[in-house]
């Protein structure tokens, strides 16, 4: 069953064939068990049901037909938060978020399962779908938020008994600010990008898009944001809705490669992983033209030797850094000497730049997962915010919204935020 094991050599979970990624089936987990040591959901309920390799004999059975999987089982399959830290350990290289997706699409089509225990997920879906309505609720939000509804709300059992509390929480300060098509440079032109805001960037991590245009045009390059951009797919891609992530991302493929651009540009490690996958679909049969970029490889890649950044607010702060589970796990960063988060925080003079404890656990946002799963989610989250405490750090910062909006939800300051909002506030253009 392992002889493809002695001729292919690679290191990536995916082997390159002749018909495209090689991916091994189901029934290739040798069943070793060093993928528990670093699945999070195992640590919070140690037992057998709850690792991956339990999950890959669940997977088989859906994906192969080799057994009825049992509806205990199909539970236990749900509870992943697909952080996919297994494939960094596994030695049959299984490609274990691909079959993952596979078996909760077989799933879906056959109604076998419902996957969504909160009855906002499937509406949220719909609502990032359609842009125009999605930016109507978000109006709605803004008045909810602005005029004093909000704090009246949270002060009555109303949100708990209509099972919008964690919501509620998730929810930061949203923005109806309307980004334009066009950020031109007004430093020597060196090129033009287009930016990837998705369908949560521009309401809930407005700070996010705004710092990376101020600090892009300021390496002299000149901004695009197409509006007809949506969503990448991955909430959809994860829950088994397989079509409708395919649709969002042929739209995103056909506008940003109909751009005259010398890069595309994400903010969010998990939409930027989702994007870089398109290649992998064989449904869509195309990619992007220009190459993509994370915000943060970009600016290291061209950061001009003569830009300084001021110390004025952050000298001798301590920042923290959370790797987000799509950032270490999947694209597989984790050496600081190479990772550009903190390459570009190493840029800020006076601070102390560390590693939050743990990194490899999952912090437990997993797209919806810390609505779906509270009982999960909220463990991990409490962990991690344990390792923050404890480092005495005064600022934590992550590539990715979700973690951000999970975490976040426990802290009333020290915010979690993006690391390119704090390079943005340094930066001098005098």
């Amino acid at each position: 069953m392992f002889d493809w094991m002695e001729d292919i050599k690679n290191d990536d979970a995916s082997f390159s064939t002749n018909n495209g990624p090689y991916i091994p089936e189901a029934s290739d987990c040798m069943r070793c068990g060093l993928c528990i040591s670093l699945c999070p959901t195992y640590k919070v309920s140690p037992i057998e049901a709850e690792s991956p390799r339990s999950r890959i004999r669940t997977i088989d059975k859906i994906i192969n037909d080799t057994a009825q999987a049992s509806i205990e089982e199909i539970v236990h399959l749900n509870n992943c938060t697909q952080c996919r830290a297994c494939e960094t350990i596994c030695p049959s290289q299984m490609a274990y978020g691909n079959l993952f997706d596979q078996a909760r699409e077989k799933l879906v089509s056959t109604n076998s399962a419902k996957l969504n225990t909160h009855f906002l997920a499937p509406l949220g879906f719909k609502l990032i779908e359609n842009k125009m309505l999605f930016s109507k609720i978000i109006k709605l939000i803004s008045v909810y938020q602005k005029v004093g509804i909000a704090s009246f709300v949270k002060k009555t059992p109303l949100l708990r008994l209509l099972k919008l509390d964690k919501a509620d929480a998730l929810l930061p300060e949203v923005s109806v600010e309307v980004l334009t098509d066009n950020y031109p440079t007004s430093q020597a032109f060196k090129g033009t990008v287009a930016l990837f805001t998705g369908c949560l960037g521009a309401a809930f991590d407005i700070k996010t898009v705004k710092a990376s245009i101020k600090i892009l045009n300021a390496i002299g390059y000149s901004v695009l944001i197409p509006q007809q951009q949506g969503c990448c797919g991955a909430l959809h891609q994860h829950q088994g809705q397989s079509e409708t992530a395919d649709r969002l991302a042929i739209n995103n493929l056909n506008v940003f490669n109909g751009l005259a651009v010398d890069a595309i540009i994400f903010t969010s490690s998990a939409c930027g992983l989702m994007l870089k996958e398109y290649e992998q679909k064989e449904s869509l049969l195309k990619s992007f033209t220009p190459p993509l970029f994370d915000i943060t490889e970009f600016l290291c890649k061209y950061w001009p030797a003569e830009l300084r950044l001021n110390d004025s607010t952050l000298s001798k702060k301590t920042i923290a850094v959370h790797e987000p589970c799509s950032q270490r796990n999947i694209s597989k960063v984790s050496d600081k000497r190479h990772d550009s988060v903190y390459q570009l925080l190493a840029k800020i003079p006076g601070i102390n730049v560390q590693t939050l404890e743990d990194n490899q656990t999952c912090c437990g946002a997993g797209g919806v997962h810390c609505l779906t799963h509270p009982e999960i989610a909220e463990p991990l989250k409490s962990l991690k915010l344990s390792h923050f405490q404890v480092s005495q750090a005064d600022i934590l910062v992550t590539t990715n919204i979700g973690c951000a909006l999970h975490l976040n939800t426990e802290l009333t300051s020290n915010k979690v935020i993006h690391p390119i909002v704090l390079l943005a506030e340094q930066l001098n253009l005098s």
